[in-house]
């Protein structure tokens, strides 16, 4: 009977931590995506990876002066985690090039488009 419930709470404990990492992996994936879109300055992959509320607010000149602005600090590197909010469904993330970083943040909706992209100056 005890070999029954360690089994059953490790089975529990092991089925959340897949739900976190899975936010996050699901994030990290979709902020990752975004943010080579923009750097790339490919207006179309950005909207795709949005959700349909924000598709109207993103513009060439927007995703242009993005890009610029990354573009400037080198070759991008990747993401690395800095926080999360599991409610919410936000994460924050350093972005990482050759010559400085930017954090994004990213909030993702139920469907697992963006909600929110914000890429944030060092």
């Amino acid at each position: 009977m005890q070999i029954a419930k360690t089994l059953a709470a490790t089975v529990f404990v092991a089925a959340l931590a897949a739900c976190g990492g899975g936010g996050n992996g699901a994030a990290q994936a979709t902020a990752d995506t975004i943010t080579k879109a923009v750097i790339a300055n490919d207006v179309g992959t950005v909207q795709n990876n949005l959700d349909d509320s924000l598709k109207p607010t993103i513009t060439k000149a927007s995703v242009g002066a993005l890009s610029d602005a990354m573009q400037k600090l080198g070759t991008y590197e990747g993401l690395t985690l800095l926080s999360s909010d599991a409610a919410k469904n936000e994460y924050t993330y350093r972005a990482d090039f050759t010559g400085g970083h930017m954090n994004v943040v990213i909030k993702l909706d139920s469907d697992g488009k963006a909600g929110a992209y914000k890429a944030i100056p060092a």
